[in-house]
């Protein structure tokens, strides 16, 4: 049978698995077709927070002392594009990617009014 944990060993165990993956994707990077590494860490490390903080909440709520995870360093942020990997097959598929979607953008800004009043006539 399973043994269950309660909440806060839960998130404590889900801090140390992200941050062990936010560390590979930054030596590694990750198989992500359409997103950068940077895009996927910075998620990474958003889960980080969220789980520190509902860790918190579950401490206040029980009157428990915080755990050992808690007190990891969060990962910094990094830049949106960041490559772990600059070249290779992946890294040209996202800036091909890339160059198509802000074409796209451009296109549709232009198909759109100028004073954002759409009118029928």
């Amino acid at each position: 049978m399973k043994k269950e944990l309660n909440p806060i060993e839960e998130y404590a165990a889900q801090i140390v698995r992200e941050i062990n993956q936010w560390n590979y994707i930054l030596e590694h990077g990750c198989s992500d077709p359409f997103w950068p590494d940077g895009a996927n860490m910075n998620l990474i490390r958003n889960h980080i927070i969220s789980y520190k903080r509902e860790i918190a909440e579950c401490c206040e709520a029980t009157g428990a002392k915080l755990p050992l995870e808690y007190y990891l360093p969060t990962p910094p942020e990094v830049d949106e594009n960041y490559m772990a990997v600059k070249k290779g097959k992946r890294a040209n598929r996202i800036k091909r990617f890339e160059e198509f979607s802000s074409q796209t953008k451009k296109q549709i800004k232009k198909m759109q009014p100028e004073d954002g009043q759409l009118t029928l006539l």
